[in-house]
């Protein structure tokens, strides 16, 4: 018969190799549990980069059809700065015929004061995403009409830009931290 000692001390040291075996696993549960979580974030940020790629995409179709409408509208417009594309907007009295685009208007229009949101479409001006500035809408004779896209803060939204820079190909370049598309030649 064995002492009684004897078995509680087998006991304990085996209570012990299960306990460690417990905590091994919950260890590796947790190590677990932290990589799907970083997996999880990681395409969560890439979803919300590709939202806002795609509705930046869509914000410039959008201005596009704008600027378009203007010209089909009153194509006796003039916007009175160069000799091209006299239907289309042009920034009056904007330095380098750049001006924030909820201040462009249509040449043709009555008085030419009909901005490029109050255009019968009844589609209002899209709002850029809150990581950049008001779009920028440009128009010089030798570049044609384009949009410039610039991060509020220096270098910010470069993932943002990167991929719009990719699916806009030929119709975007970058310029600094900012990202000039082209709308019409």
């Amino acid at each position: 018969m064995m002492n009684a000692g004897l078995i509680h001390e087998r006991l304990r040291r085996q209570t012990g190799f299960i306990a460690s075996y417990i905590l091994y696993g919950i260890a590796l549960m947790g190590i677990v549990g932290l990589a799907y979580g970083k997996i999880y974030f990681t395409n969560e940020q890439a979803k919300i980069i590709q939202d806002t790629v795609e509705e930046l995409n869509a914000q410039v179709e959008v201005i596009r059809g704008k600027v378009l409408l203007c010209g089909a509208i009153y194509p006796d417009g003039d916007h009175g700065q160069f000799n091209a594309r006299h239907a289309y907007p042009a920034p009056p009295n904007a330095q380098a015929n750049r001006d924030a685009l909820n201040n462009v208007t249509c040449p043709g229009s009555p008085g030419g004061a009909l901005h490029l949101g109050q255009l019968s479409d009844g589609v209002p001006l899209p709002q850029v995403t809150q990581e950049f500035n008001p779009w920028i809408y440009e128009h010089t004779d030798a570049a044609g009409i384009r949009l410039i896209l610039s991060p509020k803060v220096a270098g910010g939204g470069a993932q943002v830009r990167q991929r719009l820079l990719r699916q806009l190909g030929s119709l975007a370049s970058a310029s600094g931290d900012d990202v000039v598309i082209s709308i019409l030649q």
